[in-house]
């Protein structure tokens, strides 16, 4: 985790370019191309330096219409910016209470992250015989946080960040004592979905916040470096885990109590930095949207006249406009009628030609419709507005973040399980092989970021990024489909499935330079919930194949096993490791059903991984430097930053048509380094 300190100073690093690829422009604004296609007029450029809007071509998405609203409230969040890096002790000691409570936060929030799904919900479910329903648990989870993103973000905008930080903390406390608690596993469900709100909050609120304080060329960094506690709790949640495992409900009650008082300092401090801006009468990063932006703020009105219950209902009433809350709701519910069939169906009677699955499958489907013609025709400010639309980069962004995070889905719904019973490991053994892919990315994440500090760029590290990953999913298969089981292999499958690093911070750092730093938090939004829409059909494809192949399989590779004993196995991987020794027939016959399933679900996986790879060739290759986006180029402190032009030859490469095909191909992949 990056302290804001540091992130301050990432905000005034020497300017330096690339002088074997790049040429500096003039102290006027550099000849920029919009994501490869059209070039600002010089009637743009003027407009650009009264700080309202920017032309667009086909990828970036256009700055807010009234620009001068957004020039008071931007200015404003730079002076106060000014004024609190040059405030002495007070403001260093601030910055510095704000990363440390953040960063342990995040500590607290990645051993949350490394146990509660893969080893307390999984005990859970075995302890109430529901082992089949862990995919289901885990697709009304990623739904609720997948559309509890823009909401979470909306409210960050109509109240504050601090306000908005005490109510995911509420979800967060909340859900982990209804779980703990729980006497059924419908309780324990609920519990877990209530925290899956917190969630998404702690996600979206620290990515904003390294948003606002760290330019393009450190983003990657620092971004990453929200996971660097991930490195040091994957040890850790072996002990653990090894701990708790038969003690889970006391393992989910830790988190209620350890969370909210690491981010208590955090809120604190937010709030005060709110409060000084607003004895100074300036706008900070915690305060609302309304008076960060000026919307519906006259020029000479002070932050402090914003108070009252009427002004706060109005904006909330404008902020559920604002997020679409009618298109939320129809989404939400149509995701949940398509995708909850396929962890339920083995379970109904009559399996598929049930009844009430056909029509939960008809009705979401029906809803979807409804969602995109409400999207069409209806909604005053629909999710997927047109400026977003053209926005190649936050396309192809989406398209990359959703099916990686479908294939890592799929991939590792059931992956704990079968490890759980295809080796003889103990459990700490069993959390540090799991903890290897959390690791690893934590590890290469901010290795990433320093490589585009450095080179200024990201995409051919995105392009390696998304095939190294291919290649961990195809090891996981052997031959003869099934997934394999030589411990080397697997390893190594899940070192190499770590380098999808480069593909993963490299779309993130891209689609938030492709639109200006006030509509980053609704993009960052809507990227995570597309994601985590993909995460959730990701969830359902691996229950859906689990639960038509597993009984069956089981079937047959325990011939002679009465049925009871089967049911029984399949709802409970506990019993069937410790009832059974490791050469058992029994066991050896669950061992190859796993095998048989997993390889299946692997090989899924691995159909989903190469779309992101195809993806990754739509994206711009935008300069990383000291702005704080690629549209407006501004950097933190709202002064204007030169960005290098591309060398002339580089220039009539790209314009050159008469070359040979493969010369054709490099010229289509470079034409977007803007």
């Amino acid at each position: 985790m990056s302290t804001p300190t540091a992130a301050s100073h990432a905000g005034q690093p020497n300017r330096e370019t690339n002088n074997d690829d790049l040429v500096p422009s003039s102290s006027r604004r550099s000849h920029e191309t919009v994501d490869g296609i059209g070039e600002a007029d010089d009637h743009s450029k003027t407009v650009l330096s009264r700080r309202d809007s920017v032309p667009i071509g086909s990828g970036v998405d256009a700055i807010t219409a009234d620009g001068g609203h957004t020039e008071i409230g931007v200015s404003r969040v730079e002076a106060f910016n000014k004024v609190l890096y040059q405030s002495g002790k007070s403001g260093k000691i601030l910055l510095w209470l704000l990363g440390v409570s953040i960063g342990l936060t995040m500590f607290a929030y990645a051993l949350d992250q490394g146990i509660t799904y893969s080893i307390f919900t999984t005990m859970a479910s075995s302890t109430f015989g529901q082992h089949s329903s862990l995919a289901a648990v885990s697709t009304a989870s990623q739904i609720i946080r997948a559309i509890s993103k823009p909401f979470i973000g909306k409210l960050a905008d109509i109240t504050s960040r601090p306000t908005t930080y005490v109510v995911i903390l509420v979800f967060y406390v909340v859900g982990f004592a209804v779980a703990a608690s729980a006497s059924t596993f419908a309780a324990y469900t609920v519990g877990i979905c209530f925290t899956s709100v917190g969630k998404s909050g702690l996600d979206l609120l620290s990515d904003i916040i390294v948003g606002d304080l760290t330019p393009l060329q450190w983003r990657g960094f620092f971004g990453a470096a929200l996971s660097i506690p991930f490195v040091i709790t994957v040890p850790v949640n072996g002990f653990i885990a090894e701990a708790f495992v038969d003690n889970w409900r006391w393992g989910l009650g830790m988190f209620a109590i350890l969370v909210p008082v690491l981010l208590l300092p955090a809120i604190f401090t937010l709030y005060s930095m709110q409060r000084r801006g607003e004895k100074m009468g300036m706008v900070t990063m915690a305060a609302s949207k309304r008076l960060r932006t000026g919307e519906g703020v006259e020029a000479s009105e002070e932050p402090t006249n914003s108070k009252g219950s009427a002004s706060w209902i109005k904006s909330l009433y404008q902020g559920l406009v604002d997020i679409d809350i009618i298109g939320l709701v129809i989404l939400g519910i149509s995701f949940s009628l398509i995708l909850l069939p396929f962890t339920l169906a083995e379970d109904a009677d009559g399996g598929w030609a049930n009844g009430s699955v056909i029509a939960m499958l008809v009705v979401g489907f029906v809803l979807l419709a409804v969602f995109v013609l409400f999207e069409v025709y209806l909604a005053s400010k629909p999710l997927m507005t047109k400026r977003i639309i053209k926005n190649r980069t936050f396309l192809a962004s989406v398209t990359i973040y959703a099916f990686n995070q479908m294939a890592s889905a799929t991939r590792n719904t059931y992956m704990s399980s079968y490890v759980y019973i295809i080796k003889e490991w103990t459990t700490y053994e069993w959390t540090i092989f799991l903890g290897i892919t959390t690791m690893g990315l934590s590890l290469m994440g901010p290795i990433v970021g320093l490589i585009q500090r450095k080179t200024h760029r990201y995409k051919s590290m995105m392009v390696f990024g998304a095939a190294a990953r291919l290649i961990s999913y195809g090891l996981l298969v052997q031959s003869n489909g099934n997934m394999i089981q030589d411990t080397a292999r697997l390893i190594v499958a899940q070192l190499i499935y770590c380098l999808g690093s480069f593909n993963v911070v490299g779309a993130r750092v891209g689609s938030q330079a492709s639109v200006p730093h006030e509509d980053m938090a609704s993009i960052i939004a809507l990227l995570t919930l597309w994601s985590t829409l993909g995460s959730s059909i990701g969830s359902a494809v691996s229950s859906a194949i689990w639960t038509n192949e597993m009984l069956n399989q089981m079937r047959q590779e325990m011939p002679g096993v009465d049925e009871a004993t089967i049911l029984k196995l399949y709802g409970n991987i506990r019993t069937l490791r410790t009832t059974y020794d490791f050469t058992d027939p029994i066991r050896q016959g669950a061992i190859r059903a796993y095998a048989f399933v997993n390889g299946h679900i692997a090989i899924t996986a691995l159909i989903m991984a190469a779309v992101p790879l195809f993806a990754t060739f739509f994206m711009p290759d935008f300069y990383l430097g000291t702005q704080q986006n690629a549209v407006t180029n501004l950097g933190l402190d709202g002064e204007r930053v030169d960005v290098p032009e591309r060398p002339a030859e580089d220039r009539a490469r790209v314009e050159a048509r008469s070359r040979p095909f493969y010369r054709r191909l490099l010229d289509a992949y470079y034409r977007d380094r803007v």
